[in-house]
């Protein structure tokens, strides 16, 4: 109640919210694009609604696989060390989207060994 009324008062401001590093995963290294620094209140306060009602609700009434079912093909690349999205969580949900009943289409999910999230700009030691 408070992030989503300090984000009514303070839109623009970047209190006690997370810092985004552009350095991370900026495409390519030199670009200016990216954000950096303090996310404003209000991007913090539509992703926490985003992650914490929004999502579970969608997975809970199934819109996700009425959306993905019957894809012609995916394929998802990720490092099972991402230090932001768990692979454990990924691998569940690639498990089910290929279990769909209208599933014709081919289905890959690739691992990256070490693999972090930021792992398209990291640099092989």
């Amino acid at each position: 109640a408070v992030l989503k009324t300090l984000s009514r008062l303070l839109p623009s401001h970047g209190i006690l919210t997370p810092i985004e590093h552009s350095e991370e995963y900026s495409c390519p290294p030199s670009s200016t694009r990216n954000f950096s620094g303090r996310w404003p209140l209000s991007t913090a306060n539509m992703l926490l609604d985003l992650t914490s009602n929004i999502i579970p609700s969608d997975i809970l009434s199934n819109r996700v696989d009425a959306l993905i079912e019957g894809l012609a093909s995916l394929l998802v690349i990720m490092g099972d060390r991402d230090e932001v999205v768990p692979y454990d969580s990924v691998q569940r949900w690639f498990d089910s989207v290929t279990k769909l009943r209208k599933n014709t289409g081919e289905k890959k999910l690739i691992t990256l060994k070490n693999g972090r999230h930021s792992f398209m700009h990291e640099r092989s030691s």
